[in-house]
């Protein structure tokens, strides 16, 4: 008897997709960066709520209120350069006008710096190859990423809403402030999507992404400071959509509608040219280098210069090409105004004898935290360069390790100052135009943007001290020292005591709202920077290179 054995056909396994491993990378995500990103949240929710706790001790009567809208809307017009119009008399309303440039902006940050870390980053670190080689489809690391930012920011509006809603203010409204702050984390997201797809390096797409979306915020406010004539132009961009839903004033819902198009059709984008690259690739392939390098690429500063000039060049180009209509039209709206009694007085509590110089002092005053995160991320090519290996061979050739980092040190300090004295030349050029007093206008300008550099070389100092002390870890001591002087500016609009702003912020120092700075200030942080970067060099000699 012949037995017949049943040949079993084998099982297969779930059928792979191209977003097959999407949830435990979620998981891996938040395992990884949990806290930070409890963190980001945090600050993004601090920077609504904070106001919102103090609008009953600022404006506690109509009069309050109503000389506040004054001031927005007819008096002080700069201020919705940054921070938007005011739609409304009321205090929520006020307090959208005051909230919204600070929290799209604080949240489009933390969007855009988790979206590269997750993809670009990690396909740039190699950890995207090994998750890859797992059972990992192609959209899984985008997909996970963009999931966590997009849940983050969803759950940032949420919590807004209800605590503006536990604090008195009026359902719709806080809902729809909620969805503005959920809205500009989609859009970051969305930028910083299709940014790593286009470059190599997680800092350049970082950088771009976020370029962009400031550069937006900044076409949205000069729409709404030119008055009626360009007011249209804050409806080409998303920043003047979120702004034109009008949280606590008659809301406009469908605003929201072409940003959530937007978000849609540039998150379909990255996923399509994902589709057109290598992983570790981007669409722009990378310049090739010559067969030889030339005679001046022979010692550290040159080769510093080299590696930082892109970037360098484009920061150039960008301060000035901001600062240019800023300065043409800023001078227009200061003659229109000028002669205001609120104008007069807001100028002169900052020190300044022309109501000109306040608004250039302001503007100049925004501008020098983005130049402040030039600054360190200059200087923190150090560690990463430490922990990739590429400082190895530079050590083991004739080169110290003083030299290594002054390359880096000289580069950060001269380019940061060249973009304080480029938005100078755009302020001076601009409103010499506008006026006819070309050269006197850029000497002007140019000695009010100067004034700013020593406060830039502080912070470069603090990211060389923490270098020098910690290695790999300078990053989280430098940001947070960022952080802590944008957080203590934030606190002057709070109430917070002046001595925290004058303490922890070299800007607070040579800023013409506490007065013209002092020479003596001046050269005081000079010395500090320079006794921040000898403590950091001497830390360096003292410990071992990692890698």
């Amino acid at each position: 008897m012949t037995a017949s054995s049943a040949s079993g056909t084998p099982r297969r396994g779930p059928r792979s997709t191209p977003v097959t491993g999407t949830g435990t990378l979620i998981r891996l995500i938040l395992r990884r960066d949990g806290l930070w990103l409890g963190a980001w949240l945090l600050l993004a929710w601090g920077v609504v709520v904070g106001r919102a706790a103090t609008l009953d001790a600022t404006y506690p009567t109509a009069q309050a209120r109503a000389a506040r809208y004054a001031e927005v809307m007819v008096e002080v017009p700069m201020f919705r350069l940054f921070q938007g119009p005011a739609y409304g008399d009321t205090a929520a309303a006020l307090f959208a006008q005051e909230t919204f440039g600070g929290a799209t902006i604080v949240a489009a940050l933390g969007a855009i710096a988790f979206t590269v870390r997750h993809t670009r980053a990690d396909e740039e670190a190699g950890r995207a190859e090994l998750l890859r080689s797992a059972v990992c489809g192609r959209h899984a690391v985008l997909t996970a990423a963009l999931a966590v930012v997009l849940g983050a920011g969803a759950l940032l509006g949420v919590l807004s809403a209800v605590t503006l809603v536990a604090l008195g203010l009026p359902a719709a409204g806080s809902s729809a402030f909620g969805l503005v702050c959920a809205g500009a984390v989609g859009v970051a997201a969305a930028l910083a999507a299709v940014a790593v797809q286009l470059g190599r390096h997680a800092r350049t797409a970082g950088i771009g992404a976020f370029t962009v979306f400031f550069a937006l915020h900044f076409v949205r406010g000069v729409s709404d400071l030119g008055g009626s004539g360009i007011h249209w132009i804050g409806w080409l961009v998303p920043n003047g959509w979120l702004q034109r839903v009008r949280p606590f004033a008659d809301e406009r819902w469908w605003a929201l509608l072409p940003v959530l198009v937007l978000v849609i059709g540039a998150v379909g984008l990255a996923y399509r040219l994902s589709e057109r690259r290598d992983l570790g690739s981007g669409l722009v392939p990378p310049r090739l280098g010559r067969a030889s390098a030339p005679a001046r690429l022979r010692g550290p500063v040159a080769l510093a210069w080299r590696l930082n000039r892109p970037m360098a060049l484009a920061w150039l180009a960008g301060a000035f090409a901001i600062a240019l209509p800023t300065g043409y039209g800023g001078s227009g709206a200061m003659e229109q105004y000028a002669g205001g009694e609120r104008m007069r007085e807001w100028a002169d509590a900052m020190g300044a004898a022309d109501p000109g110089d306040a608004f250039f002092a302001y503007i100049a005053f925004a501008m020098g935290f983005p130049i402040a995160i030039y600054a360190l991320m200059t200087v923190l090519r150090l560690p990463a360069e430490e922990s990739d290996g590429t400082a190895e061979p530079l050590l083991a050739a004739p080169v110290t390790r003083a030299r290594w980092a002054a390359g880096h040190l000289l580069v950060a300090a001269a380019v940061s100052a060249g973009l304080q004295l480029a938005l100078g030349a755009g302020f001076g050029l601009g409103s010499g135009l506008s006026s006819g007093r070309v050269a006197a206008e850029l000497v002007r300008m140019l000695t009010l943007t100067a004034g700013l550099i020593p406060a830039q070389w502080v912070m470069i100092g603090i990211a060389f001290a923490a270098f020098g002390a910690f290695g790999r870890r300078a990053p989280v001591v430098a940001w947070s020292a960022l952080i802590i002087a944008i957080t203590v500016e934030f606190g002057q609009h709070l109430g917070w005591p002046q001595w925290l702003f004058l303490a922890f912020s070299p800007f607070a120092h040579v800023l013409p709202f506490y007065g013209p700075p002092h020479p003596a200030t001046l050269g005081t942080l000079v010395l500090l920077a320079a006794a921040l970067c000898a403590v950091g060099l001497l830390a360096l000699r003292r410990r071992d290179i990692t890698s």
